[in-house]
């Protein structure tokens, strides 16, 4: 399908209803992933990426193929996440300076019996906004000064929530990770 993609937006740009099947189908298999970490349910995350899709076909023409166009759509998506969840997410203002962070290490043999689906279970079960500042941070890569400008929140706050966030996933790495060794071990 990679290869089709300017076959299938050229169709799209034509009002061809396969070719916006066919694409809307390679998005969703490439991209639904990031819509799950921003939503904790099936119905949240489907509906931030339809919308999302929405808006690509409406913007389609404005594509340049600068570069590549799951990375547009992506940009989309994120974006259009962040609008949903800025309309429910309330965010503790606690603030935190670089010299209050607590060093965040777990043991790399930590990871070794962990899944990637049991850590996306982890990164899920976090508060809502201290989960939008761990991917918008971790995932995505935004510094602590974006995302304060586009949740219009203190810098102090997204850096406290990412802390949270990494305190959290710490603890819940380590019970995971001890659990596992004994399965292992027996």
């Amino acid at each position: 399908m990679e290869e089709n993609i300017d076959i299938h937006i050229k169709g799209c740009l034509a009002n061809e209803p396969r070719s916006q099947e066919l694409l809307y189908r390679y998005c969703f298999m490439n991209l639904m992933k990031v819509s799950f970490r921003y939503h904790t349910n099936e119905a949240d995350a489907t509906a931030s990426f339809n919308k999302a899709m929405h808006t690509v076909f409406y913007k389609l023409k404005t594509y340049r193929g600068d570069g590549p166009f799951l990375g547009w759509v992506r940009i989309i998506l994120v974006n259009t996440c962040l609008n949903e969840l800025r309309k429910v997410v309330k965010y503790l203002t606690k603030e935190i300076n670089d010299e209050d962070l607590k060093l965040q290490t777990i043991m790399p043999d930590a990871y070794h019996n962990i899944s990637e689906k049991e850590i996306m279970a982890l990164v899920q079960a976090l508060p809502k906004a201290t989960r939008l500042i761990f991917n918008l941070y971790v995932m995505e890569g935004y510094t602590h000064i974006k995302i304060a400008e586009e949740l219009k929140i203190p810098i102090g706050t997204s850096k406290w929530h990412l802390n949270q966030a990494r305190s959290v996933l710490k603890v819940k790495i380590s019970m995971l990770s001890v659990k596992e060794n004994k399965i292992h071990a027996r």
